[in-house]
């Protein structure tokens, strides 16, 4: 098996042409980021295995929200390494619980996912074509702190997302 930060392979995979991206849109390195994901699944009694950091690093690396099949796929051809979807579903399943991964239902009965690590972000989803697409937009969550504070309610996360045709499908 090879190791993990050895190689530039990810440079040359693609994905619907979009391809797997080097410099991510986080403000943290891979290394940093699965030295202390280890060390948070260590402090909580859990066991790290090859493949829990082999998802991360896909996921990391990956310009898309990924389904657990591509995920499987892209482990496969991409890194050589066998994992079975039941080990992905777990493994996302236990990322979601750490907060670590979000998962997006496209409409397309296969969730997408991506890690919750980077800078805020919502998504406008495409029902026709599945497409996602992220955004940032101040004036929205300056109106949902609004309206949390007319509420009196207390904000603990929120996820936003805008299901309706992109601009190839309309």
């Amino acid at each position: 098996m090879e190791d993990l930060y050895s190689n530039n392979k990810h440079l040359s995979f693609s994905c619907n042409n979009k391809g797997i991206n080097l410099m991510r849109k986080y403000e943290v390195s891979f290394e940093s980021f699965l030295e202390n994901f280890k060390k948070s699944v260590s402090k909580l009694g859990y066991k790290n295995s090859i493949q829990k950091d082999y998802i991360l690093k896909i996921l990391y690396f990956s310009d898309e929200h990924l389904s657990a099949e591509q995920i499987v796929n892209i482990s496969k051809s991409l890194y050589k390494i066998d994992m079975g979807i039941a080990t992905v579903y777990r493994t996302i399943k236990f990322l979601e619980s750490m907060s670590i991964v979000n998962s997006l239902d496209v409409g397309d009965s296969a969730k997408r996912y991506e890690l919750d690590i980077s800078i805020h972000h919502d998504h406008m989803i495409c029902t026709n074509c599945h497409k996602i697409i992220e955004f940032v937009d101040d004036l929205i969550e300056e109106q949902q702190i609004n309206v949390v504070k007319k509420h009196k309610f207390m904000l603990k996360d929120h996820i936003m997302t805008i299901y309706g045709l992109c601009e190839d499908c309309q």
